[in-house]
């Protein structure tokens, strides 16, 4: 069962919730599991005025696995993509002279940011602490990675930007388990601390996504573009961050 547990987060990257019909694909370069973009330029490299809505994170797959915890991450997750958009996006258009901003419907908004939790199970702290301190002393070849593994928890999420008027698809993509909880953090002894500190990462990351995009560093480039022009280095120091 433990080494089941272990291999969960090798998953489709065929969409769990219906977001997408596209077919992602897995890159070296990318800090996701798997994701997809349009192909085009960008659409609104010359729009001063552009206004973004974020739908509420859809936890239909995971709330009656997880009733009590599920709830809890609609409003996280929401908070800290106002938070980390609304950052950058005043730094943007502090740079820029422009107007790109967050609206609380989307009916008129330039574009739409849909997101949906596909799995989730909470940490297991005590289970993950023990696994940790034995391993200091004996490691079991499989055994004490599977353990390890299913006391860290499991967490997924599927995320695309459709322009809201046309409902034309931008940019798919899926992850999993990007961060674990240090042991070191109060986080780490709590069952949704994998979550948190994954939903944090996934904010800060899309939020960087959106200020490249805005106006001034993507200009007419793709994104695949800029993915392919990214150094070896800078891919790697980003894979130590996450």
């Amino acid at each position: 069962m433990l080494l089941c547990c272990a291999c969960s987060a090798v998953r489709t990257l065929d969409s769990e919730s219906g977001l997408y019909d596209v077919k992602l694909e897995r890159h070296g370069k990318l800090l996701v599991d798997g994701g997809w973009t349009w192909g085009g330029g960008n659409p609104y490299a010359k729009q001063k005025d552009v206004s973004l809505f974020i739908s509420p994170l859809d936890i239909s797959k995971v709330k009656e696995a997880q009733p009590e915890l599920a709830p809890l991450m609609v409003t996280q997750m929401h908070e800290l993509m106002v938070q980390d958009l609304s950052k950058v996006l005043a730094e943007s258009n502090a740079a820029n002279g422009t107007r790109w901003r967050l609206v609380d419907a989307a009916q008129g908004a330039t574009l739409r940011v849909d997101m949906a939790l596909v799995h989730l199970r909470p940490q297991r702290p005590t289970l993950r602490l023990l696994s940790s301190v034995g391993g200091l002393f004996v490691k079991v070849p499989g055994v004490s990675d599977a353990v390890g593994s299913f006391a860290k928890g499991d967490i997924c999420i599927e995320l695309t930007v459709r322009d809201a008027k046309t409902n034309r698809l931008l940019l798919a993509c899926k992850d999993s388990n990007p961060k674990t909880a240090r042991l070191i953090s109060a986080s780490a002894y709590s069952k949704h601390g994998h979550a948190d500190v994954s939903m944090r990462f996934w904010a800060e990351r899309f939020a960087r996504l959106v200020r490249m995009c805005a106006y001034d560093q993507l200009g007419d480039r793709t994104l695949q573009e800029v993915i392919r022009e990214r150094s070896w280095s800078e891919v790697a120091k980003d894979r130590v961050l996450r």
